[in-house]
């Protein structure tokens, strides 16, 4: 007797192309995501697929052809690989590598933040990508969370460039047309005006001050407010959100958001050179490090008190210091000590030092600053106008009366 699963048929599965698919995994403004396998090489992969509401419209089918055209062009390991491009029964496709992991939308939804050095990874993955794409002429226009992804493995990945700038040939976008995600935009960008890999900067600064700090730079509830925003409105430092933010990486993310687009850096790779720097006191195998904190990552639930206040901001740097600074300030404050005390046993109070101090203060600013003389006040006299008055004594006057 045959068994109940002989005697079933198989479900066959859905094909595209030489491509099976296995299940829709996710769908974009313009397309279809499912993933699928390739039977020759045994190899997973995501096929993208234009959707039917756009398959006549020309300019979206020559921009999803781009995006094939440009990142095969395209070969760094921080940006995802082209396999295949095809068109069957006025369907467009793209397949494209499949990357098990999530992405950093996922990943701030679960922890809210993300401490500093694994941000600092994250963006430096990203400036390495970017300063290839910039190199070979194209400019990304839609960074953002959910088009950054980082594998099980450690690496991250930059997807969709579907609304990507390639500077050699003409742009598809009209002047005055906005392409892109309003919160991670450029001030050109949303005014409609050209773009440049100084636009990527500012939203890759964008990402990085939310990665740190769980909050979108540019945030209203309505695109406008958002545009107003980014076009006018300067944003609240980083490290008055999150305190374990160092100086350097402040003054990193400032100049990435300034703007005015010849004030910023001008191009990702000094980015990546700052932020060499800075990661030199971790390991140099980048991959591990974020293999392991995705491994260990745990859903954090919203803190209430969060971003922190000032005391609790001066309190953490207080106690987050390295052991050389609370040896410096020990150091200054023994130093004070026995200033003091040695002061007090010559008999010089506080009150004569805080007067030495204030006169030396004044001296020294009026050395920097000197005192506006005040005109001399000119009074007329009898002597100064030749007019000698002589003073008659009672006795005289009478003397010269006889």
């Amino acid at each position: 007797m045959e068994s109940l699963t002989e005697l079933s048929p198989k479900k066959t599965k859905k094909k595209l192309g030489k491509y099976e698919i296995d299940r829709q995994i996710g769908k974009g403004s313009a397309a279809n995501i499912y993933l699928a396998e390739q039977d020759s090489l045994g190899r997973k992969l995501v096929i993208k697929e234009l959707l039917p509401l756009y398959a006549s419209n020309e300019k979206i089918i020559i921009r999803f052809q781009r995006e094939a055209k440009l990142i095969s062009q395209l070969s760094h390991e921080a940006i995802i690989h082209i396999y295949d491009y095809w068109v069957k029964n006025n369907s467009y496709y793209i397949a494209m590598e499949y990357v098990p992991g999530p992405h950093l939308r996922k990943i701030l939804s679960t922890v809210h933040h993300v401490p500093v050095h694994i941000a600092a990874l994250i963006i430096y993955q990203i400036s390495r990508g970017l300063e290839h794409a910039h190199k070979n002429g194209v400019v990304h226009r839609d960074l953002k969370p959910a088009n950054i992804m980082i594998s099980n493995l450690g690496q991250v990945k930059i997807l969709d460039f579907g609304v990507a700038h390639f500077q050699a040939e003409e742009n598809l976008t009209a002047l005055g047309a906005v392409l892109g995600t309003y919160h991670y935009m450029s001030p050109e960008q949303a005014l409609g005006k050209k773009v440049a890999p100084a636009s990527d900067v500012f939203s890759l600064g964008i990402l990085f001050y939310e990665l740190l700090t769980g909050i979108k730079p540019f945030s209203k509830d309505d695109n406008g407010d958002v545009i107003e925003k980014i076009v006018h409105k300067n944003v609240r430092s980083v490290r008055k959100i999150n305190p374990a933010v160092p100086r350097s990486i402040d003054r990193l993310i400032k100049r990435c958001l300034r703007k005015n687009i010849k004030r910023r850096f001008q191009d990702v790779d000094q980015i990546k050179l700052k932020l060499e720097k800075y990661l030199k006191r971790y390991s140099l195998d980048h991959n591990a490090i974020l293999k392991t904190y995705l491994d260990n990552i745990a859903p954090t639930p919203p803190d209430p008190h969060w971003p922190p206040g000032l005391g609790k901001r001066i309190r953490y740097r207080l106690t987050h210091q390295k052991v050389g600074t609370y040896f410096l300030w020990f150091l200054i404050m023994a130093g004070i000590v026995y200033g003091e005390k040695h002061l007090l046993s010559k008999n010089i109070t506080l009150a004569d030092q805080w007067k030495t101090a204030r006169d030396f203060t004044v001296s020294l600013w009026h050395q920097v600053v000197p005192p506006k003389s005040k005109p001399a006040i000119h009074q007329e006299t009898a002597s100064e106008a030749g007019e000698e008055q002589s003073v008659i004594s009672p006795q005289d006057s009478t003397s010269l009366i006889n």
